[in-house]
């Protein structure tokens, strides 16, 4: 931020600016706010660079990633076909994917009321899990929205998926769900 900035403009706050999900209050006093401060400009434009990059990326389903609903918004305007599967807490779910399907997408049910830091944590059966960390999330969301990586789930076979959202904070960590995925490749 620019000397003198007195709004705090977290990652989150520009992430949600960018992508249209402040209520119109909010993103109007932001919008003046950039206009005004070339520091925050300047992390909004490298932001939006990043996230340029990060949603061609996704859009070829190259990557695993956390996304907004406006992102499944515009990405079903620009005729992308999204197959979804949502599962509460505790859920479990037979899921595929055809070759028509453009994107992947989980949606993950859980309360995210206090949440600071949280973990992706995944892990196919009988393999190593793999935790990517610190995933931006609101706490008012009550899911959490991943896009999978296409490539990677094409190639599998048969496959239980399980995957939990860990909470981190100074006490340790805390489970806020844990889901699975029994995957079978399409026949089509």
């Amino acid at each position: 931020m620019s000397r003198g900035c007195d709004l705090s403009l977290e990652f989150a706050i520009l992430a949600d600016y960018w992508f249209g999900d402040l209520p119109p209050a909010d993103a109007e006093r932001i919008g003046e706010h950039l206009f005004a401060c070339d520091g925050c400009g300047d992390r909004l434009r490298a932001l939006a660079a990043l996230g340029d990059g990060v949603r061609r990326l996704a859009h070829r389903g190259a990557i695993q990633v956390a996304v907004t609903p406006s992102f499944l918004e515009t990405a079903t305007r620009a005729g992308l076909r999204v197959r979804e599967y949502a599962v509460p807490s505790g859920g479990r779910v037979a899921c595929t994917l055809t070759p028509q399907d453009d994107l992947l997408v989980s949606r993950l049910g859980a309360d995210f009321t206090g949440v600071k830091r949280l973990d992706v944590v995944s892990q196919v059966e009988g393999a190593p899990e793999q935790r990517v960390e610190d995933v931006p999330v609101s706490p008012e969301a009550r899911e959490l929205i991943v896009l999978q990586a296409m490539p990677w789930v094409r190639a599998l076979g048969p496959t239980v998926l399980h995957i939990r959202l860990v909470a981190r904070d100074g006490a340790g960590e805390r489970v806020l769900g844990d889901y699975t995925f029994d995957h079978t490749p399409s026949l089509a």
